[in-house]
């Protein structure tokens, strides 16, 4: 019986992707300046798809991969306004700012993992009205990424306030995750009218993008406008983007496993690529100890990928400390430049072969 279920969840999966490879290819590009994770936590929210997994933990998982690959810098050269809102009840984790992966990280994992089910309805209508406020707040192509089981039950009409918010933002793009349940009819059918006011509009099935690396790498892809771009050749450097470490620190972070489990594939892609994993720091501190921190920093990455199924064979690691930074430490005028430092406490991967 247990097989059996498993077959079916599996070939639900499989159809689809599928579906959902065709409805990305009539998808109009839409190259975004800004983006918003909008994020739904009413009650349904914490309710079971048919297997064990929660609606929200898949939102969560899915958000925080998403989150992971988001390309940097954006199709201009620039860096992202982000936000990152959920709804029912409205709350802000993630103010409209300039886009920080770690940060973006940290806020998703702060949103709850369990909730009261019963007693709290789905304003989605006003869920999606809140976007006002924050889209007045950026400038260009915007990017919404909406993560929902389409329930509403309370509050106006959530297709009606969709198009409100395309009427007063019409350089605005609503990407739909879908995580409603096969038996949410009515929510599907929500999220689906939302989808088709924009031929912008990209609409995937959550479980989808949580059992597929290849359908959510080409989900980020569409959404950001990247083509697909790996590190293939002798010398070339595979920059690990967002992952700048702590002060003093080697430690991997959870919100980092995005970034890494990427270079992870196409290292397992190509059998026989051989990196070289350096390691770096900023100038604070003497150069002997950044030296060693810079190679802890090297091994933490390559105990994760060992971890990950990487052979050892195929990598070494270096720590360059202070020597070769990406970005000035100090400002102009010699004083103290927290974002600099924050670029240069890095790990790069380089193509030995």
């Amino acid at each position: 019986m247990k097989k059996r279920k498993t077959m079916k969840i599996m070939g639900l999966i499989l159809t689809l992707v599928l579906t959902m490879a065709l409805g990305q290819a009539n998808a109009a590009e839409f190259c975004p300046d800004n983006f918003v994770f909008l994020i739904d936590q009413s009650g349904s929210m914490y309710m079971h798809f048919g297997d064990p997994q929660l609606k929200m933990a898949v939102a969560k998982s899915v958000s925080q991969r998403i989150n992971g690959l988001v390309p940097q810098p954006n199709y201009k050269g620039a860096n992202y306004t982000a936000a990152l809102e959920l709804f029912a009840p409205v709350q802000e984790l993630y103010p409209p700012s300039p886009y920080d992966r770690a940060k973006m990280g940290t806020a998703l994992t702060s949103i709850k993992d369990n909730q009261e089910i019963f007693g709290r309805l789905t304003p989605m209508g006003p869920g999606i009205g809140s976007l006002d406020p924050v889209l007045a707040k950026m400038s260009g192509n915007t990017a919404v990424i909406l993560i929902s089981d389409g329930m509403a039950n309370q509050g106006r009409d959530p297709v009606a306030e969709a198009r409100a918010i395309y009427s007063k933002y019409p350089n605005t793009c609503i990407h739909i995750i879908s995580v409603a349940d096969t038996k949410d009819k009515k929510g599907k059918e929500i999220l689906t009218a939302i989808n088709k006011m924009n031929n912008c509009s990209i609409m995937v099935e959550g479980l989808v993008l949580d059992a597929n690396r290849a359908a959510l790498e080409q989900f980020v892809r569409d959404v950001f406008c990247t083509p697909r771009q790996e590190a293939s050749s002798k010398g070339e450097v595979m920059v690990l983007r967002g992952i700048n470490f702590d002060f003093d620190k080697s430690n991997i972070k959870p919100q980092w496993a995005g970034v890494l489990d990427e270079a992870v594939r196409i290292m397992m892609d190509r059998p026989n690529m051989e990196v070289m994993i350096e390691g770096h720091t900023d100038s604070k501190g003497t150069e002997p100890y950044n030296q060693k921190l810079s190679q802890r920093r090297a091994q933490a990455v390559f105990n994760y990928f060992v971890g990950k199924g990487i052979s050892q064979s195929r990598m070494q690691t270096v720590g360059y400390g202070e020597t070769r930074p990406i970005a000035s430490n100090t400002t102009a005028n010699g004083s103290d430049n927290p974002e600099g430092r924050a670029m240069n406490r890095r790990v790069e991967l380089k193509v030995m072969k």
